[in-house]
């Protein structure tokens, strides 16, 4: 017995040996240049071990050293030979001129046990994903935006108080002030209901919020496998959204759906879209729709609460914090404030959007700081008719269901593009200097068709929460605010991994 063991251990490890020789000489075979993998990790061993967050990883492999002059590099994600592509012109193509090759998103989770993260727009594939676009589209116009707008207002008057009840000079985790900031924006624009998130510290909408992206091992897996094994996402039952998320967003959703149908309000927002897609699909009971299914809706408005909550307190966070540390940017675009607002109580709409100096500062802290730091498609060659190859700098066919990779975050901070990327410099994106900026390496908010729906209401949101904090407070450095940002690596998305905390000043 024994020996029979031993010789099925023997022939189990020279299998392993084989497919592993075999798997990891795929690049090499093909005669493309690539960064050499270890056993089982890949490229990804700081991703998978926890050292560093996947983007950073990514990141870290675009800079790798001798490959500053290739167009793409192979790679493995873990055991899956992947593309990372450099070249800008090569971006376009895939991401945009291509776009019907690389239509799919390489992430996946759980079909089976995680319908609210499956079916959402961010993560249903092809064709769904392009029907459900187009419906959800007309929700982030600029008209429907002005429209919004009073109820934004409203949450940030909230905020001054809240920052008004303080007492001056306190220290402030700018990044819990941004979050239940941006909490209650979603809660009110998105869902018609008040979060109070600013008011109370025992908002049910903020802690669900929190729930996302919670420190733990169990979510850290779950981040992993949809990141990096999506191929294990139904093994490994992942999950996009919390259990206590999950359940508040299942709950409080079919509660708002059920009363706006009860008392035929109408608000023009996400919950009348989503109306909007059940009554279409109950007109048409002989067709296939998915609108006839709760949770499908249900994912619609979990989506929306998890990136108009996340990439807007963000974005919002890196911008106090180098405010802090740049207080001739902060006193300047303070001014800008008191120019365009004075006295007034209002903020109107057309003068927020506007500002030119809010605006450049915006756009430097996307640009050193891109919430989604990275962008991924996956390949989907057609079984007949033309397909993709990478010439003329390969001449190699993309096979079907590679993904393929790019590094915002390192092209955003490539010198090449960004002279001194490193500082926070607003006046980078001045008319006056646009034509030292190659605009094909700004990509905040993604790139193509996949792009981000809610990049307006992303921009408006953070303008609107630095206009109203700066009015009448100044933000500074204490003893205890970080010198160096580290990311945080537990988490998808771009945040420190240690709390920022300014002291607030009244003016």
């Amino acid at each position: 017995m024994f020996a029979e063991t031993l010789i099925l251990l023997a022939t189990l490890a020279i299998v392993f040996y084989i497919w592993q020789k075999r798997n990891y000489s795929y690049w090499k075979r093909h005669g493309i240049k690539y960064i050499k993998p270890l056993p089982l990790l890949g490229n990804m061993r700081s991703s998978l071990t926890g050292k560093a967050p996947f983007y950073e990883q990514l990141s870290e492999l675009h800079n790798e050293q001798g490959f500053e002059k290739e167009p793409l590099i192979g790679i493995y994600r873990a055991h899956r030979p992947s593309l990372l592509i450099r070249d800008l012109e090569l971006i376009k193509t895939v991401m945009i001129k291509k776009f019907n090759y690389f239509s799919d998103r390489a992430l996946q989770t759980d079909p089976h046990n995680d319908t609210l993260g499956y079916n959402n727009l961010f993560f249903i594939r092809n064709p769904d994903w392009r029907e459900l676009r187009a419906k959800l589209s007309p929700v982030f116009t600029s008209g429907k935006m002005k429209q919004m707008y009073p109820l934004m207002v409203e949450v940030a008057k909230d905020l001054e108080t809240n920052l008004s009840s303080r007492q001056n000079g306190s220290e402030l985790s700018i990044k819990d002030l941004c979050a239940r900031f941006t909490t209650d924006l979603i809660a009110t624009i998105a869902f018609g209901v008040k979060a109070n998130s600013l008011t109370t510290s025992t908002s049910e909408f903020y802690a669900a919020n929190q729930a996302i992206f919670e420190l733990s091992l169990g979510r850290a897996f779950d981040f992993a496998i949809i990141l990096v094994l999506p191929a294990l996402a139904t093994l490994a039952r992942t999950k996009v959204f919390s259990k206590k998320t999950t359940k508040f967003i299942s709950e409080s959703i079919n509660y708002v759906l059920a009363e706006r149908e009860r008392t035929g309000v109408k608000r023009n927002d996400l919950i009348d879209t989503l109306l909007a897609m059940k009554r279409e699909a109950a007109l048409h009971p002989d067709k296939p729709n998915r609108a006839r299914d709760i949770d499908y809706l249900v994912a619609q408005a979990a989506v929306f609460q998890l990136a108009g909550y996340e990439t807007s307190s963000s974005t919002m966070t890196m911008a106090f914090y180098e405010l802090s540390l740049n207080e001739e940017i902060q006193d300047r675009l303070r001014q800008e404030i008191s120019d365009y607002f004075g006295e007034e109580d209002l903020v109107e709409y057309e003068k927020i959007q506007e500002m030119p100096y809010l605006t450049k500062v915006i756009n430097e802290t996307i640009r050193k700081y891109p919430v989604v730091p990275y962008v991924e498609r996956e390949c989907t060659q057609p079984a007949q008719g033309e397909r993709f190859n990478l010439k003329p700098h390969y001449d190699l066919e993309v096979p079907n269901g590679m993904p393929v990779y790019v590094s915002l975050l390192a092209i955003h901070r490539d010198p090449q593009y960004w002279p001194q990327p490193e500082i926070f410099d607003p006046e980078r994106f001045d008319p006056a200097n646009r034509h030292n900026l190659n605009m094909d390496a700004y990509m905040p908010f993604g790139i193509g068709p996949h792009n981000c729906i809610g990049m307006r209401l992303g921009l408006l949101q953070s303008k609107l929460g630095l206009v109203h904090l700066l009015r009448n407070h100044r933000i500074v450095r204490s003893d205890k605010t970080l010198k160096d940002i580290a990311f945080n690596p537990l988490t998808p998305i771009m945040s420190s991994k240690e709390d920022i905390l300014l002291r607030l000043e009244r003016l």
